[in-house]
């Protein structure tokens, strides 16, 4: 079970407007489901016009053409780690959405989240921000947070940490080779294998040879669109469940490799600590011996001492005494 995050670059106003209508349910979504759409939380903008206003009045108006003006983020967890805690990750009041959108606050800014949907109508529930990447600085720079492999490690290094750990779940595989997928493949992958096929009438054809779509015909062509993207993730999920089936392979020969040079460590520490011990049991036995040489060096020095003491005695008391007459001396 693991924690999941997803990002995709925006780099047009236009292609914001397309996934939020999506996220907004303005369009058709065949794995939603609508009777239930009114529960999903919003935070912030609450519709697509809305989601463009707010955009359009945070983004500087000198950029560069090919800037990123919005990153999209998508927030999930395996679907069975929603099972196992009973839904209770999908409260968005004070679960798993909650540290997530605390976690999104504290690495871009509340003022830069121009968005917030938790999809609670989908068989995963999952959170969809809408993000402008304003550095701390003022500068518009999607490379600041998303610019190559390292930052994306330190991103989900840092999001597993804040909202998966605590619960259990898991961080993707470190040194895998997969690639992460579009975020609308990433919902392929979640639900379309899950669709039914929409049966259409006599009467759909016929409006659609007018020029006319049913609502009929709208998602019957909505969920052809999901399945096909759902078939063309099958082969990137593949390579992906290989690419981290050779990373945890590379990881399991180097734990043994690790494990047999911390056994030889261990061989060559008791070694030591058996020389160690024997030193000391040497020491130990002659210890007594020892200790008697030790008592005749000081003795013998106490000695010399003594007779340096001795001579210095002497030499003073030749030097201090007079004698009591001289001799004539004889003529």
């Amino acid at each position: 079970m693991f924690a999941i995050i997803r990002t995709k670059k925006h780099k047009t106003i236009s292609s914001v407007a397309r996934s939020a209508g999506h996220t907004f349910r303005e369009q058709a979504t065949p794995n939603a489901n609508s009777a239930i759409t009114h529960k999903n939380p919003v935070s912030g903008a609450g519709s697509t016009q809305s989601l463009l206003t707010c955009l359009s009045d945070r983004l500087p108006e000198a950029r560069r053409r090919d800037a990123v003006v919005c990153i999209e983020y998508l927030i999930t967890a395996s679907p069975e780690a929603f099972k196992r805690h009973g839904g209770h990750l999908e409260d968005a009041g004070s679960g798993y959405f909650h540290d997530a959108m605390r976690w999104l606050r504290e690495r871009h800014g509340n003022e830069n989240i121009l968005c917030a949907v938790v999809h609670l109508d989908e068989t995963t529930p999952h959170l969809v921000a809408y993000v402008v990447p304003i550095t701390r600085d003022g500068r518009l720079s999607a490379r600041d947070f998303l610019g190559g492999p390292k930052l994306m490690r330190a991103m989900q290094d840092s999001f597993h940490f804040s909202c998966g750990k605590n619960r259990g779940l898991l961080r993707g595989i470190q040194g895998s080779k997969a690639h992460h997928g579009e975020v609308s493949h990433f919902y392929a992958a979640l639900h379309g294998h899950e669709q039914q096929e929409q049966k259409l009438t006599r009467s759909d054809y016929v409006a659609k040879a007018f020029g006319y779509e049913t609502e009929q015909w709208k998602q019957a062509q909505a969920t052809a669109h999901t399945q096909s993207q759902g078939v063309a993730v099958h082969s990137v999920e593949r390579k992906a469940t290989q690419a981290r089936a050779q990373a945890l392979e590379r990881a399991e020969r180097q734990s043994e490799i690790t494990a047999k040079r911390l056994k030889q460590l261990g061989v060559e520490l008791d070694k030591r600590e058996l020389s160690l011990t024997l030193r000391e049991e040497e020491i130990s036995r002659r210890k007594p011996d020892l200790d008697i040489a030790l008592a005749r060096v000081e003795a013998m020095e106490r000695i010399i001492v003594e007779q340096n003491n001795i001579r210095k005695h002497t030499l003073l008391l030749s030097h201090t005494i007079k004698p009591r007459y001289s001799p004539q001396p004889r003529h």
